[in-house]
């Protein structure tokens, strides 16, 4: 599924592609075998990045497309990732216009963002990962999510490597460095946010003092104001005859 031309009317027309001389093969191998420009020497994709992580923890809102040459597209000042949903599209190609090894490794970028382990075993996954994805394609309506994009199997570690991937490993390379960049900002990105143990661990130490310090603080108010209380209203026990 690629959009050619800007349909009128259209909503957020992301990218435009242009189909202006010669045949449609050519135009379409053309727009995506172009190589990879930025540097990606100090680049890691460990297993903790997927689209989770990326919305729960990066901040960035996750949504779908129809159209592939929008994969993993940021848009909106780099706050929404686009994702092209169609795995069973992409698995019932053979012998295609796209170019060679470009649906496969489409595939492996919804596997390293939807692992399956993660998003749809009940055993092994987590169920905050399933509720989350339940939710988000909910959220998509009325375009109809294909449920097969948290089945597209799991990355080992060699596969995971920014090397072994060509088509988009500019767009991850981005998306990235945007979710490197992000700082949580509430609470609940704080919890989350495993990506530094060290200030994690800081943080909540640092948390956990603070609450201590202020119940003793609210206690020896409250310890102050009795006892000033009773020097003005002692208390005055009657003798018994």
């Amino acid at each position: 599924m690629l959009k050619v031309g800007v349909v009128r009317h259209q909503a957020s027309p992301h990218l435009c592609l242009k189909w202006e001389k010669g045949d449609l093969q050519s135009f379409v191998r053309e727009r995506f075998n172009k190589p990879p420009v930025l540097d990606c020497h100090h680049v890691r994709l460990p297993k903790s990045f997927d689209i989770w992580s990326i919305s729960t923890i990066g901040g960035l809102k996750v949504e779908f497309t129809d159209n592939l040459g929008d994969h993993l597209l940021l848009v909106d000042d780099d706050t929404t990732v686009l994702l092209f949903h169609h795995a069973s599209f992409l698995e019932c190609q053979v012998n295609t216009l796209y170019p060679d090894g470009l649906v496969d490794e489409t595939l492996r970028t919804l596997a390293l963002l939807f692992p399956q382990s993660g998003f749809s075993s009940p055993i092994r996954g987590s169920k905050a990962r399933r509720e989350w994805f339940e939710k988000l394609c909910l959220e998509s309506s009325p375009c109809l999510i294909d449920s097969r994009v948290a089945l597209c199997g799991n990355l080992r570690a060699e596969d995971r490597q920014i090397e072994r991937f060509a088509f988009w490993r500019d767009r991850l390379i981005i998306l990235k460095q945007v979710y490197d960049d992000a700082t949580p900002r509430t609470i609940q990105q704080w919890w989350h946010d495993r990506r530094n143990g060290e200030r994690w661990f800081t943080f909540w130490v640092a948390v956990l003092v603070l609450m201590i310090t202020i119940t003793l603080g609210l206690i020896q108010c409250i310890e102050s104001a009795l006892q000033v209380y009773k020097a003005y209203y002692p208390t005055i026990i009657g003798k018994t005859q």
